[in-house]
């Protein structure tokens, strides 16, 4: 598949996705959350990705989602997921961030810097207060 084709492929998953149902029983599916997090990240194709996590940025259970698949340490998929994750947790507000202060903190841990939260030198004060605040 040369790049052309590659990116008429990505295109027409992404729109595939945007219409697919992202919630079963009122659940947001954690495979399509994975996708969309992995599409995301193509430059203009993953726009309409990016918006979805924009225009939901305050709903306490797709944050749930997102945390629990940068937190997903298991060898079962690859890291992409993760990665992208990474870079939209800074979308959501920041209530919803300091409620899952301590997934954050110990995500921020992770040796390996690209799956940290937060840069090293834009680390949010709240992040270090005291855990039972």
């Amino acid at each position: 598949m040369d790049n052309f084709d590659y990116n008429k492929w990505a295109k027409k998953r992404v729109d595939e996705l945007i219409h697919s149902q992202v919630k079963k029983d009122n659940c947001y599916d954690e495979e399509l959350i994975r996708e969309y997090l992995i599409f995301a990240q193509y430059s203009r194709i993953g726009e309409s990705l990016i918006d979805f996590f924009k225009e939901n940025n305050s709903n306490d259970n797709l944050f749930k989602v997102v945390i629990e698949i940068l937190l997903d340490e298991s060898e079962d998929y690859s890291n992409d997921a993760r990665y992208s994750a990474v870079k939209i947790i800074s979308l959501f507000n920041l209530e919803l961030l300091k409620k899952y202060k301590r997934e954050l903190l110990y995500a921020q841990k992770y040796e390996l810097v690209s799956l940290r939260p937060f840069s090293d030198n834009n680390i949010p004060s709240w992040l270090y207060e005291d855990i039972s605040s």
